[in-house]
Order: C-alpha cells, then structure tokens, then sequence
C-alpha cells in the first residue's frame, strides 16, 4: 500500500479571500482578502494530493488514500463536515463521513464524491432564481438510486453529471437552466429533478463535459466516428450550434463532426474545447477576453450585433400584428428570451460558432471558470485568459487579458500538477519535483465498500409507509408555474 505522504508537493490558493475561500495572511501574520500571487496552503503538506475541485467559494482536495478535505466559505453545510468550535473553515479538514473515493467534484454550493465501484454521495444544495431548491444537506449523503461502475462525475453551477460504465449518463439538479436534458412533466418535478434520472440518448456516451449552465456528451456514431451533442443555455452561443436558441435535449454540434475533441470546459456563457492535436476552440461570450480570441474582434461583433438588431427591429415591426402574448407558463422562456435580446441591445459580444485560438502552442489541458480560463501546454508553460477581476489570472493586476497570457514563472522550479478555478479564486498543487506525475487512487483501497448500504435491499412496503408518503407529498411546498419549462419548447 503506498505512503499518503509526499513532501514535495505543494498546495496554493489565490484570488479572492473575502467570502472565506480561503485562509492568507502577510509576513506580519495579518489577514490578506486579494492575494496576488499563489500562496501556500501548508495544512496538507504532509500528503499525497491526486485531485483539486473547487466550487463557488468552496474547494475539495482528494488524496491518494481516498480521503477527502474540505474548505472555504461554510453556507449551508457545503464543505460537508460539521462545525466545530474553535476551527476555521478556511483550513482544511478532513470529512469524515466518506468511505474512500477517487473521484471529486464541486458546484456553486455543492459537493459530489465517488467511488468508481457505484458509490455517490452529495452534500450541499442546489439552487435556481427562487433561491436553495429543497432542504441543503449537511453531510455526505449517499445517491441509493445509483449502483453500478462509475466512469466520470461533473458539476456545473447547479447541477450534477454522472458517466456510468454503461455509457449512459444521469443527470440532476436545477432544471430552470434546461441543463439536466429532461423536460419537466408535473408541478412537483423540480423536487423530483433532484434525483439522478438518465437523459434521453441512444447512442453510447464516451465522455461528458459541462459548463455553468450548459453540457456536452462526446458519443459513438456509425461508421466509428464520434460526435459532440450539447444543451442547456445558449443566450450567448455557449453551445456552438450557430444560434442562440437554449435547448432543452441534446443538439449536435456540427462544428466538431471531423474533429476528435478530448476535453471541454465552460463557464457561465462561454465553452473551451480542446482536441487530440492541442488544439484550442472557443465560442460564447467574449466581452472580457473570455474566448481569448483578441480585443481587436469584438469591434467586429459589435457591429455585426448591432446590424443584426437593426434587421430585428424591421422585422418586428412587420410582425408586431402577429405578436403572441407570453402565457404564465412559458414565462420562463420568455424571461431568458428577453435576456438574449437585451445583451443584443448594450452590444455585449459573443460568438455562435466554434473559433480556433490562435498564436499559443500546443495544449495538453484545459480548465474553465465563470469569466476565466487556464491552459498547461504540452511543455508545462502555463497559460490563462478572461476577466481578470481579483487577481485571479495570476498576472498581479487585474487587467482583462482578450489573448492567453503566460504566467509560467508564477510558479518557480516548480511543476503545475493541476488547477481548479472558482468564482473569484484559483486552488492549484504542483511539485518540485519536475518529473513527477500525479498519483493515483490506491486500488485496494477503492475496493472498501460501504457494505450496510450498497447490499441493503429495501423493505417492502405497508400501508402504515403509504400513509406517511401520502402525508408527505401533501407538505411539499407550493410550486411556481413558472418555474417549469415549456412543453412545446422546440428541439432540432
């Protein structure tokens, strides 16, 4: 069995303290909320890191042993331990109600953990425009719908993404978005969407990927070749299907038909994508810099925009006898219509369709936040891009960069192993040993199983059970139609 320790690795936080991300303090032991430059996370120094995973303001570090920590801004129970008095949840601490695991993720105000052998557990909440979606849970709960192999877990801002080892992928969380594929069938569904359900795909799923609001599946076509299928929101053209029509089943992304993309990334309204070669393409929202394709074009798209507007507006006025009046129940959609028309309006720039970036060499991994991006080339040198607000791009300013910036030197004779990107701060682990490669989760270790609940088998029911379900379903809260996204909403 292999040591959980290694010295020569090294964990680093910077960006945004001021929500509690993190703990940083200066050479005079004074607390420090915009750190500049990465700063030494010393708590896990002793161990064997494998993976990083942050989420809004929340970050998971996962060790070669299958433990898990947690730290940053406590809300509602998303680091998934308890609080005890007299520790600070800026330092990382163990979870101790996890079996072991080898696979972490992290959403807004959410945590996924998982055994490849069929263990999930969840703790946190899910939310949309309403606010928190049910009751937060406040420590690791098991997934007991989910029981076979695991191949990869995500999360977006809201929602939870699991690949089973049968190539089909469940699905759950905020529905609102459209992100979860499934449409909405009765008024209790967004409690009900709060359980994973498989999407609706026939073809075999390779891989996924996903962005805040918005996903991608990589699957098996005929004739050996692959194909990329996205859906979610699409206001800005985060999806690269050419338009900014939100979908709520998949879609195929065209774009991608005879390229063999191996990773995909997004943040709020815009997606990276890497292919087999090193390759990078972006499409979405461009405003910051976040699709790294040069300043110089968004004048292009702002005239384009304002053509297209010009073009709506004559054509509106045409039609306007013809104008349909937006029932309560397709409110939804017509709020995140009104949403893309706006952005049209003030000239905000973006991109439909997939753009190759050019001028940086060959990539060998992507990563994606909110607004801002990162990149390691397949030479180490590191890479990042987007709105650099807090310090987050490791250029000690906080200067939008429209192109990828190195910033290797932020670290010196050190080896950037992996990052992970929140909202407003950056968790990164390298080491000093510039040969070393990450870990992997000891085997044997994955093979504990949480035998009282993976071989439980459920109880039958009597009637004293359905009485108590009936009573339950009657407490459900009150659901707003709105909420529920159209039936009719059109699928290509």
């Amino acid at each position: 069995m292999q040591s959980e320790q290694l010295s020569e690795q090294k964990l680093y936080a910077w960006g945004s303290a001021e929500c509690d991300q993190f703990l940083s303090k200066d050479e005079d032991d004074e607390e420090v909320y915009e750190v500049k430059r990465p700063y030494q996370i010393k708590e896990l120094s002793n161990l064997s890191i494998t993976q990083v995973a942050c989420g809004g303001m929340h970050a998971l570090i996962l060790t070669s042993q299958g433990k898990v920590y947690s730290f940053g801004c406590d809300d509602k129970g998303v680091l998934g331990r308890p609080k005890i008095e007299g520790q600070d949840a800026r330092v990382p601490a163990l979870i101790t109600d996890l079996p072991p695991v080898d696979m972490i993720a992290c959403g807004s105000s959410h945590s996924i953990a998982a055994n490849s052998n069929g263990l999930v557990y969840f703790w946190g909440f899910y939310a949309n425009t309403h606010g928190p979606i049910g009751d937060p849970v406040q420590k690791p709960k098991k997934m007991d719908n989910i029981t076979e192999g695991i191949k990869k877990i995500l999360c977006g801002q809201n929602h939870t993404m699991v690949l089973l080892e049968s190539q089909k992928l469940l699905t759950w969380g905020d529905a609102e978005t459209l992100v979860i594929g499934r449409k909405s069938e009765t008024r209790r569904s967004i409690i009900q969407n709060l359980n994973p359900q498989p999407i609706k795909m026939k073809k075999p799923i390779l891989n996924i990927f996903t962005g805040a609001s918005h996903a991608f599946v990589k699957v098996q076509m005929k004739d050996n070749k692959v194909g990329i299928y996205g859906w979610g929101l699409n206001n800005y053209g985060q999806l690269g299907i050419g338009n900014q029509e939100n979908q709520q089943l998949p879609v195929l992304v065209q774009f991608f038909d005879n390229i063999d993309v191996i990773d995909m990334v997004g943040g709020e309204h815009h997606t990276i994508a890497l292919d087999s070669e090193g390759n990078l393409y972006s499409f979405g929202r461009h405003d910051d810099g976040q699709l790294g394709l040069g300043e110089e074009i968004n004048e292009q798209l702002k005239e384009q925009a304002q053509k297209q507007l010009e073009e709506e507006i004559q054509s509106q006025k045409l039609n306007e006898g013809n104008k349909k009046k937006i029932s309560k129940k397709n409110k939804q959609q017509g709020e995140l219509f009104e949403i893309q028309k706006s952005d049209k309006v003030i000239g905000y720039e973006f991109i439909n369709d997939p753009q190759m970036i050019k001028d940086i060499p060959k990539m060998q991994s992507i990563y994606s936040s909110m607004h801002f991006n990162f990149a390691i080339s397949q030479q180490g040198q590191i890479f990042s891009w987007g709105n650099g607000q807090s310090f987050v791009l490791g250029t000690r300013n906080e200067n939008s960069q429209f192109n990828p910036k190195d910033i290797t030197t932020i670290f010196k004779n050190e080896k950037l192993l992996q990052i992970s990107l929140g909202a407003s701060h950056v968790i990164a682990y390298t080491s000093t040993d510039l040969n070393y490669n990450t870990q992997k989760i000891d085997e044997s270790i994955i093979k504990i199983q949480d035998q009282n609940t993976k071989h439980k088998k459920p109880r039958k029911s009597n009637s004293r059970d359905i009485s108590k379900e009936s009573s339950m379903k009657r407490s459900v809260q009150k659901f707003d139609d709105s909420l529920i996204p159209v039936k009719d909403l059109k699928i290509d």
